[in-house]
């Protein structure tokens, strides 16, 4: 076996003291046949690590192949989750819109809600105060009971437009629902999305040119240097078991004593053939001589590296337990880009259905705000129209009120009209006092000379004079109810406020 510094038998045991390599060292006269044939058993033997270097091979050629795999199933996620994450990006601002769109109709049918609110409230406050509002008894019949203002008008147009109002106001209630129902819909499948993207762990996207973010490359460059160490391993063995060879074929008897050796192992012995290995007992003579110097120097040799044979072929098995460490390691993390990659598909498939559904949420919001803008010009329409019998029910209790002032102005008419009607009366009966004494003192002065049948009203008692009212066009005589002055005096009030309210 060469004693270059490449051979790792030689070289292990080049490090080791003299007086060591002096104690397993034997010249070509302690070297029995026995020995040498017990060497090139052991190194036939550890030639059989040829399977753990071509298992090392077959580790890195699959490492090579798992790091092609790995390069591209970390491109295709990377590129999947990049155009994921692009789309949940629109599909999020999509989502925005539409909650625009919602919180608008809100906002809107809040402030429809509080106008009607107040329309109604004013409404109301209008009616109670007609129904607390009681007609004055004097404007009707004795036998007829107590009514309030409310009691001459008709509800019933109230009440009518009050049920109109519930059935838009049902309207846009059941259009939010509708809405409501696609935004959750549209909010399951965005969380549905979200929980398929974290499912899968987020690779690099430069995970195909840095190789710190996969341990894959720097696995992969061990493997390759293991398995270049192990190559180097295999070929110690093999250059020491030629030494063995070459020192059997130059010592007398060795193919023999060979043949017996394989042929008589021991029980539970590893089984070593030898054929091929040294065909005859004439190979020997074939074989060019060799000094004893040389041959003193090879069995040298063979001896320091006979002792370091189990702990190479210990050491190739351990690099190969590492490498298959390493190995499954790569496995392992392609395994996991797999996964990662089927989960990234998963929630690309998940996406495009999202995407399929897209169009019937923007429908959905399209639809609400027609909708709305239709049920809010409809209720507006109906508000007008509840503001307007407001306001026929506040003209109503002005034009009672105006009523009232009208009464007590004809009331104070008539007073004046009576007023002067009893001086007048005084004074006509002031008249006829004085016609009856004048009557009564010329038929006393005349009355005997005067023939009674002359003028037959001569002694005519003077006329009774008074005042009677007209009947009116209806055939009756009109008389103002009196008031009472506190009930008059609060309506001019009320008739004086709405006219400071009209400035």
């Amino acid at each position: 076996m060469s004693t270059s510094p490449s051979n790792p038998l030689s070289r292990s045991q080049a490090s080791q003291s003299p007086s060591n390599s002096q104690s397993h060292s034997m010249t070509h006269q302690d070297a029995s046949l026995q020995t040498l044939v017990s060497h090139l058993l052991a190194a036939k033997r550890s030639l059989s690590s040829i399977s753990t270097v071509w298992r090392a091979n077959e580790i890195v050629t699959s490492a090579r192949s798992a790091l092609e795999e790995s390069v591209v199933l970390s491109a295709r996620t990377g590129f999947l989750r990049s155009g994921i994450s692009e789309q949940v990006k629109i599909l999020r601002r999509v989502r925005g819109g539409i909650e625009n769109v919602y919180k608008d109709g809100q906002r809107d049918f809040k402030s429809v809600i509080r106008t009607l609110d107040a329309a109604n409230s004013r409404l109301e406050s209008t009616m109670d105060i007609l129904r607390a509002t009681m007609v004055e008894a004097t404007f009707r019949p004795d036998e007829e009971a107590p009514r309030s203002l409310l009691d001459f008008v008709d509800e019933q147009g109230v009440e009518t437009m009050r049920d109109a109002l519930k059935e838009s106001i049902r309207e846009s209630k059941e259009a939010q629902t509708e809405f409501d129902s696609s935004i959750l819909s549209f909010d399951d499948d965005l969380r549905a999305l979200k929980a398929a993207v974290k499912a899968s762990p987020n690779p690099s996207t430069s995970q195909s040119h840095n190789e710190f973010s996969s341990p894959t490359p720097t696995l992969l460059h061990t493997l390759e240097l293991n398995a270049q160490e192990m190559a180097g391993l295999l070929d110690s063995l093999v250059l020491h078991f030629d030494l063995c060879v070459n020192a059997v074929r130059h010592t007398e008897g060795g193919y023999a004593a060979v043949r017996k050796a394989a042929s008589s192992q021991p029980p539970g012995a590893e089984a070593v053939s030898v054929s091929g290995v040294m065909n005859t007992e004439n190979d020997a003579m074939v074989e060019e001589p060799i000094s004893d110097e040389e041959r003193a120097e090879m069995l040298d040799v063979l001896e320091k590296d006979a002792a370091q044979v189990d702990e190479v072929v210990m050491e190739l098995r351990d690099y190969l337990n590492d490498m298959e460490i390493k190995h499954e390691a790569i496995l392992e993390h392609v395994s996991a880009l797999k996964t990662t990659n089927d989960d990234t598909t998963a929630a690309y498939h998940m996406l495009e259905a999202v995407g399929a559904r897209l169009t019937s949420y923007i429908i959905a919001s399209q639809d609400f705000r027609m909708r709305w803008e239709e049920i809010k010009l409809n209720i507006q329409d109906q508000l007008a129209q509840l503001e307007d019998m407001r306001l026929f029910y506040e003209n109503y209790f002005s034009s009672y009120d105006s009523l009232l002032l009208e009464v007590h102005r004809r009331k104070v008419c008539e007073d004046k009209v009576k007023a002067i009607m009893r001086k007048a009366m005084e004074q006509v009966e002031k008249v006829y006092e004085a016609d009856m004494k004048e009557r009564d003192g010329f038929r006393f002065d005349t009355g005997e000379y005067l023939p009674a049948d002359l003028w037959p009203d001569v002694n005519v008692a003077a006329p009774k004079w008074k005042f009677t009212m007209e009947d009116g066009q209806d055939g009756k005589k009109g008389t103002v109810p009196d008031l009472d002055r506190g009930i008059v005096e609060a309506a001019a009030r009320r008739e004086k406020e709405r006219r400071r309210r009209e400035r």
